[in-house]
């Protein structure tokens, strides 16, 4: 998903959060948080991490498919 912001993506922006801030609180390495937030996989361990971290304005379907997720606009849901 290159060249696009995840819905993950948006809510760390809109929250004003850095990729290591995120990675730091549940337990990542800030580059795999990276590639995660950047559409290149996620085991579901870390997806629960991240969905249960953000709270509830992100799914871990958000997470693991955000290419079905292009339209996501944060405070949508």
């Amino acid at each position: 998903m290159p060249d696009s912001l995840t819905p993950l993506k948006k809510l760390r922006i809109s929250r004003g959060l850095s990729q290591a801030a995120v990675a730091n609180a549940i337990g990542l390495e800030q580059p795999t948080y990276s590639r995660i937030e950047n559409g290149f996989g996620c085991l579901a361990q870390n997806t629960e991490k991240i969905a249960k971290h953000l709270g509830s304005a992100i799914t871990e379907e958000m997470i693991l498919y955000p290419d079905r997720y292009t339209d996501y606009e944060v405070g949508q849901r």
